[in-house]
């Protein structure tokens, strides 16, 4: 009776323990473990809700940042170049300078110029005019020289008579814009426009002398323009003396040598209008002022 006293009194003490254990370590440690599960799965999304960026979508985030920042960057340099070129051009003016076309009858092109002399004798003597020019190197050899390629062509078969390999040649300068400061306006425009005068005027002492070749008239008109011309050079160089030369045109210095060529041509041309065993020499002083032009405004 005792043995089997003891024996329950030993499972009542087992079970106790057995509670005991129960209630003071597993379920408080199922408690936490269920917590912090639920604390996982409930709370953390709570607070994170967005998702991590994966790499390559960030990288393309970074580089668009970057890019707009670039391309501010670059927007507002535009916009500052755009105001320093409209303030320039505000600054600047501009004027047409003409265009000029010579066509030549070439005779012949020489590197010595040994032979350049017995070639001026030889065209003096057929009283032939004549103009002598240097390019690329080699002295070209002209007897005839006009603004206008039909003027011209009407005098080739007479030049072939002398010379049967004699053909047309051609020198072309297009219009150009000149640009200069506003501050310069006035002077810039004078020069410009004295010098598309001359232009202006060589063209139609080119046409006198088609005339006058084809008998169609005599150099009156010719000289009107030759006196036209004198005046002309005579204001410009006042011109170019006092102020600097439009950007775009040579030197003054540049511009006055062409001009004290003009008229020293232009002087020694009047006096062989009353000489016409001499007329041939007056051409080609018409074919150096011509060429002077050429030289100075190409």
């Amino acid at each position: 009776m005792r043995r089997k006293r003891f024996k329950t009194m030993k499972i009542r003490k087992n079970y106790n323990y057995t509670l005991i254990i129960l209630f003071l370590i597993v379920i408080p440690l199922v408690a936490i473990f269920l917590g912090s599960r639920i604390t996982e799965r409930i709370v953390m999304p709570a607070l994170y809700s967005d998702l991590p960026l994966e790499e390559d979508v960030l990288e393309e985030i970074i580089n668009s940042d970057d890019l707009n920042n670039e391309s501010s960057d670059k927007e507002e340099a535009l916009n500052q170049e755009s105001e320093v070129n409209n303030s320039v051009l505000e600054e600047q003016a501009t004027s047409d300078l003409l265009p000029l076309s010579v066509f030549m009858i070439q005779i012949a092109s020489v590197s010595d110029t040994a032979n350049i002399e017995s070639f001026v004798e030889e065209l003096n003597e057929k009283k032939l005019p004549h103009l002598i020019y240097k390019i690329d190197n080699a002295y070209k050899v002209y007897i005839l020289g006009l603004t206008n390629r039909m003027f011209v062509e009407t005098q080739l078969p007479y030049a072939r008579e002398y010379y049967p390999d004699a053909y047309i040649s051609e020198i072309h300068l297009p219009a150009k814009k000149i640009s200069y400061d506003k501050s310069k306006e006035e002077t810039s425009e004078s020069i410009i426009k004295d010098l598309n005068s001359l232009i202006e005027i060589m063209d139609k002492q080119a046409k006198e002398w088609y005339n006058f070749i084809n008998k169609r008239s005599e150099l009156d008109t010719y000289k009107e323009l030759l006196i036209q011309q004198q005046t002309l050079v005579g204001q410009l160089l006042e011109k170019v003396k006092d102020e600097n030369i439009p950007e775009g045109l040579p030197k003054s210095e540049n511009v006055e040598k062409m001009i004290h060529h003009q008229e020293s041509n232009i002087k020694h041309s009047l006096e062989l209008l009353e000489d016409e065993e001499n007329i041939y020499r007056l051409h080609s002083l018409f074919l150096d002022n011509l060429f002077r032009m050429l030289e100075t405004i190409k």
